[in-house]
């Protein structure tokens, strides 16, 4: 029943800007930079992550979390004060809280380098940035089934890229 679930969850996620098309404005920048990203570590593949990178990623969070509370105003508009009693607006606070926490660990060099630019690399925070953006503008429930469809995203993402890449010319 749970795999069943999860699938579904799964789904909801993968199919967000179909059922959507609103968010489509904020996903498929990021979808985009995210093939664009991979396939350029896959053809250049001695070039790795930098602190630059690293702090640009972590902005994309910021810039994510404005979005979704542009998104979140417009839907409360009126009622401005009820902003503070949904989900949504905790999604997004903790998408703009982890963006900073991020930045301030990239830009001072906080953790070690391997740490930081794997939390800080392109496809984690990219795909966490879609799932809050998915959450928010298709009204996904915050729980732990929905954690485990975007681990299971990341994941699956994670190992396609990873054969494309070895299909890749090197230069």
């Amino acid at each position: 029943m749970t795999l069943f679930i999860l699938l579904e969850r799964f789904t909801q996620l993968v199919r967000a800007p179909i059922d959507n098309p609103d968010m489509l404005w904020i996903a498929v920048p990021l979808i985009l930079t995210l093939i664009m990203v991979e396939l350029y570590f896959g053809k250049y593949r001695d070039e790795k992550i930098g602190w630059n990178t690293a702090l640009t990623n972590a902005l994309v969070l910021v810039f994510v979390s404005l979005n979704l509370f542009q998104f979140i105003y417009r839907q409360e508009g009126e009622k401005f004060f009820r902003i503070f009693y949904t989900t949504h607006f905790y999604i997004a606070l903790a998408i703009l809280l982890l963006g900073i926490l991020l930045f301030f660990i990239d830009f001072f060099h906080l953790i070690p380098e391997v740490l930081a630019f794997t939390i800080s690399a392109h496809l984690p925070v990219n795909i966490t940035a879609y799932t809050a953006i998915a959450m928010v503008y298709n009204n996904l429930p915050l729980d732990f089934i929905t954690i485990l469809a975007w681990f299971l995203l990341i994941l699956i993402l994670g190992v396609f890229f990873f054969f494309v890449k070895l299909l890749l010319p090197k230069s």
